[in-house]
């Protein structure tokens, strides 16, 4: 007699496949490129509701502030069948962008990606995890 599979066994199966086929699809990256372009991600809004939210975005070069990127950020949350949330986050200053029109339009997980592209064409990506609470 066969014993059926364990659904919170099938999820963390399903997870696990995920995550392979994610890491499995990324390019890979150079080490050195990487350390010298790192990305600090901030909710300024603390803690999370649901409702307007300020994500900022601080991408460095060498260590100084990076001028004339372009940034967008796109919240998801950690489970099927939501629409992700999509704002591009203009310069507000040397170095520093922030979310226009960004909202979390629900309780629950949610996953911050942010895609930098820098002046010279150059692609790096950081995340967030957030804990987004009711109003």
């Amino acid at each position: 007699m066969r014993r059926p599979v364990p659904r919170r066994a099938l999820r963390w199966l399903l997870l696990a496949l995920a995550v392979a086929t994610l890491v499995a699809c990324d390019p890979p990256s150079d080490g050195e490129a990487d350390a010298r372009r790192p990305i600090a991600v901030a909710l300024l809004e603390r803690p999370a509701r649901v409702g307007p939210a300020t994500v900022e975005v601080r991408p460095a070069l060498d260590g100084a502030p990076v001028s004339g990127a372009r940034v967008r950020v796109v919240g998801d949350m950690t489970h099927a069948g939501m629409v992700p949330v999509v704002a591009e986050a203009p310069e507000v200053g040397a170095g520093v962008y922030r979310t226009e029109g960004f909202a979390f339009d629900m309780a629950g997980d949610w996953v911050l990606s942010v895609d930098v592209t820098y002046p010279d064409g150059t692609e790096r990506a950081a995340a967030l995890a957030v804990f987004v609470g009711g109003r």
